[in-house]
C-alpha cells in the first residue's frame, strides 16, 4: 500500500519554482549521507529535552521502577537533515501540483526511507550502541527512521540517564522517565525522540452521547446558528451545520 503525503507545504511550493525539480531529480540516485561519527562515546552526553512526559509531573511519585522489569516496543526515533527535509517538502509540493512530473507520484515505505531515512551505516552504529548497552534489536522501520529495541529499566536508567518512576495520576499508576533523557551527543543530534520510554498516554476528554437537541438550555435558541451550553462538564459549541451533519449529537 502506497503512502499517501498529503501535506502542501509553501516552502516546498517556492523551492519547486525555484528549482527545486532539480534537487528531486538527483535525490534518487544519491543514498542518505552518514551523520554519525565513528565511536559513540557516552562520556559527553546531551539532554534531549521534552522526553519527560508532562503527566508525569502531575502525578505523585511512589517509587522507582524495578530494574529488572523487562520493558518492549521502545524506539529511538530520528530525525531528518536539512538536506532531507528540505527535499521531502519539495517533493511534497509537486506531487500537488499537477504541472508537475512527480503529480501524484506517492512513495512506498521502502522508497521513502530510501530516500529520507537514515545511511545504512548510521543505523548499524546506533543498533550496535544499543547492543553494548545491553538491549536486544526488535526492528528497523522500513520508512528507516526508528530503530526498535527491547531490554530491562535498569538498561534504561544506564543507557538514557534516568531512572524509570511510577506515578500516580486519576487513580491509576504507570511509569515514565523521572528526568528528561539524555542520549551520547554524537547520537544526541540525530535523534527527535526516545519513544515509548512511559506507559502514560493521553485519554480523549469528551464523548459523545446521542440525544436529539430541540432547544438550547442556555440561551434557548431553537437548533441556533451557535449555541454554548454550559450546564455540562465542560463549556462547548454547538453549530447549526454540525446539527444537520451529525443529527444532533451532543459532544461534551
Amino acid at each position: 500500500m502506497r503512502t499517501i503525503l498529503r501535506v502542501v507545504s509553501l516552502v516546498g511550493s517556492l523551492m519547486v519554482l525555484a528549482g527545486g525539480s532539480s534537487l528531486l531529480s538527483n535525490l534518487s540516485a544519491q543514498p542518505p549521507q552518514g551523520r554519525i561519527p565513528d565511536g559513540i562515546e557516552n562520556g559527553t552526553r546531551s539532554v534531549l529535552r521534552g522526553t519527560r512526559p508532562p503527566l508525569a509531573k502531575l502525578g505523585k511519585d511512589v517509587g522507582s521502577v524495578p530494574p529488572e522489569t523487562a520493558l518492549q516496543s521502545m524506539s529511538i526515533v530520528f530525525n531528518r537533515s536539512a538536506a532531507q527535509e528540505a527535499a521531502l517538502q519539495a517533493l511534497i509540493a509537486a506531487q500537488q501540483n499537477p504541472a508537475s512530473s512527480y503529480y501524484h507520484q506517492w512513495l512506498t515505505p521502502d522508497e521513502f526511507g530510501a530516500r529520507f531515512g537514515m545511511a545504512d551505516g548510521d543505523l548499524a552504529k546506533a543498533e550496535a550502541w544499543l547492543q553494548e548497552q545491553g538491549f536486544a534489536i526488535d526492528g528497523v522501520s522500513r520508512s528507516r527512521d526508528r530503530i526498535t529495541f527491547s531490554g530491562t529499566a535498569g538498561q534504561v536508567e544506564t543507557a538514557f540517564g534516568s531512572a524509570l518512576h511510577y506515578y500516580r495520576i486519576d487513580g491509576e499508576t504507570h511509569f515514565a522517565p523521572s528526568a528528561d533523557v539524555s542520549l551520547p551527543a554524537a547520537l544526541a543530534s540525530v535523534v527527535r525522540d526516545v519513544a515509548n520510554l512511559s506507559t502514560m498516554r493521553l485519554k480523549p476528554r469528551y464523548h459523545f452521547i446521542s440525544q436529539r437537541l430541540t432547544r438550547c438550555n442556555s440561551c434557548g435558541t431553537l437548533n441556533g446558528v451557535v449555541c454554548i451550553i454550559i450546564n455540562y462538564p465542560n463549556t462547548i459549541l454547538i453549530a447549526k451545520d454540525l446539527i444537520a451533519a451529525i443529527n444532533a449529537f451532543i459532544v461534551f
